[in-house]
Formats: C-alpha cells, sequence, structure tokens
C-alpha cells in the first residue's frame, strides 16, 4: 500500500488513494490528525505517540513529553542527544520511533501493510544552509527505512498541497498556495486545469519561520514575564536572566530546561529573589517537567486569537494561579516581522514566475497558523483579485502527497 505523510511540526496526518478516490487515514479514534508528540513512560524504552502521548503527560505520569520533533530536522540539534531519564537519546531515534508507531497505526487502521511512502518536506528544512537541508531530509528518509519502509519518495507540501486543490477543482485558476506550518513556511504559484485535474508549478519558495514562531514571540514577550523575566533579582538589584526564558518559548529546546545546570540556575534566581511569584511559578514549572504544559497552555491562547479580541493564558500553581489576559493586537504586533518575511518570500514566488498579483486568481491556505487574521489579511493584501478557496486546511498535504503519481 501506498500512502502519503504529512509529517508536520505540530500535527501529523496519512492519506492513501482507494477505488472510492483519496481518503485520510484515521490515527486515533474519530481523528485523522494527531499531534506530533511522543511521550517516553518513566526511565523505560516504553512511549505514547499523539493525543494518548499529550494525556498522559498531563495526568502526571512519569516520564518525557516531547513535542514539535521535526523542527529539530533543519537545525544543530539532529545530531544531538537528549536526556532521557538516566541516558542519552539522539533527536533521530526520537523521529524514528514516532514514525515507526505512525506506521503501525496505519496498518492497524487499513489491515494493509505499508510499502511505498510520498513523504512530505518543507521547500527547504533550512533555508539559510543547504548543507543542512540536504541533511534532514537523508535523515527522515533513514528514519522511515528504520520503520521499515524501503521504497520512499519526497513532494515539498505546497506542491502536494496544489495536487489535492487540482483534484478537487472545477475551473481554471492561477493559485498561490500558502502553507504555513509549526517550523518553516511554504508558498507555491501553480496553474491548475481543472478539465484535465492536472497543474503546473510555476515557482516555489520557502522560509524557516512558522507557527513555532508566532508561539515563541507570544510566549517570551507577552507570557514570561508572568513569571519573572522582567524582574529585578531582590537581594542583588541585577535583573533576571532571559536565557532561560528564550528556552521557555523554543518548543523544540524544552527539553533543555530539565538539565541539571540549568535547574541548579533557575534555583539560584529564586534565591536571589525569595519573594518572587513568577519566578517560584518557572522553579515548580521546570522541576515538576511542566514546559510541556506551559508550551500547550500558549498554543491555545493563539489559536483563541485567531477568532476572538482577546484569550486569557492560564498556569496553575498547588496554591494559586497565574493567568494573563492577552490582546490579538499585542499579539499581531509581535509577529509582524514573521509576516514582513513571509511576504517577501511570497514576493520572491512572483518575481521568479514573472507574475503579477493581480493575475493571481486563487489563495489556497494551508495549515493551522493561516487561520490567523494578520496572515490571511496579508495574502487578501497582495493579491486583490483573488479570494480564499475553500480546502481541506489541515488534510490538503497529506491527500495531495497521495495523489502524487497516480
Amino acid at each position: 500500500m501506498r500512502v502519503g505523510i504529512d509529517f508536520g511540526t505540530s500535527n501529523t496526518s496519512v492519506a492513501r488513494l482507494t477505488d472510492r478516490g483519496v481518503e485520510l487515514i484515521e490515527l486515533e479514534p474519530g481523528l485523522t490528525s494527531i499531534p506530533t508528540a511522543i511521550f517516553y513512560e518513566g526511565g523505560s524504552r516504553d512511549f505514547l505517540i499523539g493525543n494518548e502521548a499529550i494525556s498522559t503527560y498531563e495526568a502526571g505520569e512519569d516520564g518525557r513529553l516531547m513535542r514539535s520533533i521535526k523542527s529539530v530536522l533543519g537545525s544543530e540539534l539532529i545530531d544531538e542527544t537528549t536526556q532521557l531519564a538516566n541516558r542519552a537519546i539522539p533527536f533521530r531515534q526520537i523521529i524514528s520511533d514516532f514514525l515507526k508507531a505512525l506506521l503501525e497505526r496505519v496498518e492497524d487502521a487499513t489491515g494493509e501493510v505499508v510499502t511505498e511512502v510520498v513523504q512530505g518536506r518543507p521547500v527547504s528544512f533550512n533555508d539559510h544552509d543547504k548543507e543542512r537541508d540536504i541533511r534532514a531530509q537523508e535523515v527522515l528518509a533513514a528514519c522511515l527505512k528504520a520503520g521499515g519502509v524501503s521504497d520512499i519518495r519526497f513532494v515539498t507540501e505546497p506542491v502536494a498541497a496544489a495536487r489535492s486543490a487540482a483534484d478537487s477543482r472545477e475551473g481554471d485558476q492561477l493559485a498561490f498556495v500558502v502553507d504555513i506550518g509549526g517550523g518553516t513556511s511554504d508558498f507555491c504559484l501553480v496553474r491548475l486545469s481543472a478539465a484535465e485535474k492536472q497543474f503546473d508549478v510555476l515557482a516555489s519558495a520557502g522560509v524557516y519561520v512558522g507557527g513555532n514562531d508566532f508561539d515563541r514571540v507570544l510566549s517570551f514577550f507577552e507570557i514570561t514575564p508572568l513569571f519573572g523575566r522582567t524582574e529585578t533579582l531582590e537581594l542583588n538589584d541585577l535583573p533576571v536572566p532571559a536565557a532561560h526564558y528564550m528556552t521557555l518559548s523554543d518548543w523544540k529546546r524544552l527539553n533543555q530546561l530539565y538539565a541539571p545546570l540549568v535547574k541548579k540556575e533557575i534555583a539560584w534566581m529564586r534565591k536571589y529573589s525569595p519573594s518572587s511569584l513568577g519566578i517560584r511559578a518557572f522553579e515548580y514549572l521546570v522541576e515538576n517537567f511542566e514546559a510541556g504544559i506551559y508550551a500547550r497552555n500558549t498554543e491555545l491562547a493563539k489559536i483563541e486569537l485567531s477568532g476572538a479580541d482577546t484569550a486569557r493564558f492560564s498556569y496553575r500553581l498547588p496554591d494559586t494561579e497565574l493567568s494573563k489576559m492577552l490582546s490579538r493586537a499585542a499579539f499581531e504586533a509581535h509577529i509582524a516581522d514573521a509576516l514582513v518575511s513571509m511576504k517577501s518570500v511570497a514576493e520572491r514566488c512572483l518575481t521568479d514566475a514573472d507574475i503579477g498579483p493581480n493575475a493571481v486568481t486563487d489563495i489556497i491556505m494551508v495549515g493551522g497558523s493561516t487561520f490567523v487574521p494578520a496572515v490571511e489579511s496579508l495574502f487578501l493584501e497582495k493579491f486583490p483579485g483573488a479570494r480564499i478557496t475553500g480546502n481541506d486546511r489541515f488534510g490538503a498535504v497529506a491527500k495531495g502527497l497521495a495523489l502524487h503519481g497516480r
């Protein structure tokens, strides 16, 4: 059986082509998309993935939760290890474990053996380092092979989304695909032919900026002050060191907070500000391995801001609760630089294709962060004659991958 795998930074989906057409595969009861998360139980090699991983972690079970594991593929972390109880585990092993469990779920759900994978990838895993980009694909292929698959092809994610769109369109269109994942943003200009259900890729480009960067700035500038980042240490009048708050705001580096030296430094901060509720909360979060809960609460607040002007972030301690009302206006101000980067790369796409923005008829949005109103406004303003057309923002890439080579 051939499947298309959209292994995303935040979520993962799998699709296959059947006699009934292309369909997403149920990975959990009633769900065709699961969080890209893995939870290692206690000091063992046993692990859980998806929502089960997150719920087990949030229930207080002993172990380590890791999210956004795809992000390490384009970074220096891919050749490093992280501490798991009393042993070190390579990040590539974590990715292998997740993908192997994913393939097992697919086979259980379909009753068929996966023999071929069309794997999605961003236009660039790292737009600043070509060697790391090449290395990332090699490592991802090796992880899939470790899961028992030898026939592997790679297709860029925006092209896959365009392929899915071409399969369902009723008229000819010049479409601009906006695929904002957790770690990267990819763009693709395509000409869709409904009569022949074909598409021509005119240009594509990507940038190493995504939804996790939205989370990062929201966390660092709006939420970490609750945990003492902007305070002055009481006993020496020095500013609270910001480095560990930067780590707290970077989902792929959360596990670094649990290193013994980091814990020691945060305990030192607590010692020098004994009456600070924020620093006490930060120490509690780290000592109780709750950085994942913090990340989840931040992400939920970001999602809520897509549909409301305000959203509340909260974090509970045994004896109290920290909370703050966040505003969409402040959030959009913090992501302004990321939007400028996206706009610049999108314009490069148009330049490469030698096509003006007024010629674009449709905008195809892919990924949860495209629901952010500022993102939608950016591209509607860029393409004044275009409309955002209805499509599956979470399943389009997986469906397009499954259709590849049909």
